[in-house]
């Protein structure tokens, strides 16, 4: 008929896949996806998880486990039988234990890397063909810890480090395919990641040798009376005030929804944001002043200055 403007049509539903989502982070992007109509595959290793996830709208639980092989290819077949479309991974799933390193056993090393790294490697893999058939998305959540550290934080850093160089490289490599590849960097985000390290955690530090056996047992105690937040006192690393794992879902989505993804997305407090850019400025630095370069300042700002203006409005 003439006359009539057409209704506007909805955005077409796409499918998703999220690691990690029986709680925290991923529980939250598994629900900001599927309120938005699109059908999102909830992976999680707990029965209980898994039924809670099963009765959310457009979801469909799927055992997971990143440490399994015959479980990720067991969750590949699934989505292949199921039209075998994918138009995004979140990988989301990961754990997280402190220690001093004098105190880390290789086998405790190893399995944190199994989850935080090669499991996450070897699901992408898997499903690598259907994302880039679909000329999809991956998104990777790591943390600010994948660019600074601090004392009892080591081999989760050290993961996270790896995740950093393993998502660029990925975004590298597929871009010229059509995969858009971003990493999320969340600050304290208030989870039960730390619950589920506590007993790891708490073995460790009464493990914990001389000399760092002292310090690990200030540490013991933090656990045992934890600092009462100050809402209204200056955040610090005693005062934390730890976002919401909905808040980083909306990033999550963002990433995965916008027609030019980062590659990077920092997500947290201005206090942690500037502990990084503070510990990303002295990597700067030494570099810049290295014997193989030695930039003097007014080179390495216009350095800086070049790259700014080479973003253009993205960064303005």
């Amino acid at each position: 008929m003439t006359g009539m403007s057409a209704e506007p049509s909805a955005p077409p539903s796409r499918q998703y896949l999220v690691t990690g989502a029986g709680s925290g982070i991923g529980l939250a992007v598994v629900q900001a996806l599927a309120t938005t109509g699109h059908r999102v595959w909830a992976g999680a290793r707990r029965d209980e998880d898994l039924a809670h996830l099963a009765a959310i709208p457009n979801v469909e639980a799927l055992p997971l486990d990143l440490l399994s092989p015959a479980s990720v290819t067991a969750a590949r077949d699934a989505i292949a039988a199921n039209g075998g479309r994918l138009d995004g991974l979140v990988n989301s799933a990961g754990i997280g234990e402190l220690g001093h390193l004098a105190a880390w056993r290789d086998d405790d090393v190893r399995r944190l890397f199994e989850t935080n790294v090669f499991g996450l490697m070897r699901l992408t893999q898997a499903l690598l063909p259907m994302l880039l058939a679909a000329r999809g998305r991956v998104v990777n959540i790591g943390s600010m810890g994948g660019s600074i550290t601090q004392p009892l934080y080591g081999p989760y850093t050290m993961s996270k480090f790896a995740l950093e160089a393993y998502s660029e490289c990925l975004r590298l490599e597929g871009a010229p395919h059509g995969l858009a590849v971003s990493i999320v960097q969340p600050g304290a985000v208030a989870t039960r990641i730390g619950q589920s390290a506590a007993a790891g955690t708490r073995a460790r530090l009464a493990a914990t040798p001389a000399p760092f056996d002292a310090d690990a047992r200030r540490a013991l105690q933090s656990l045992d009376a934890p600092p009462q937040a100050q809402p209204d006192a200056p955040e610090s690393a005693n005062n934390r005030r730890p976002a919401s794992p909905e808040s980083v879902a909306a990033v999550v989505v963002e990433a995965l929804g916008c027609a030019a993804p980062r590659a990077r997305y920092l997500v947290g407090t201005r206090w942690e944001g500037e502990r990084v850019l503070d510990a990303l400025t002295e990597r700067l630095i030494d570099a810049a002043t290295s014997p193989g370069q030695r930039l003097d300042r007014a080179a390495l700002l216009a350095r800086v200055d070049a790259a700014w203006r080479a973003r253009g409005a993205e960064v303005d």
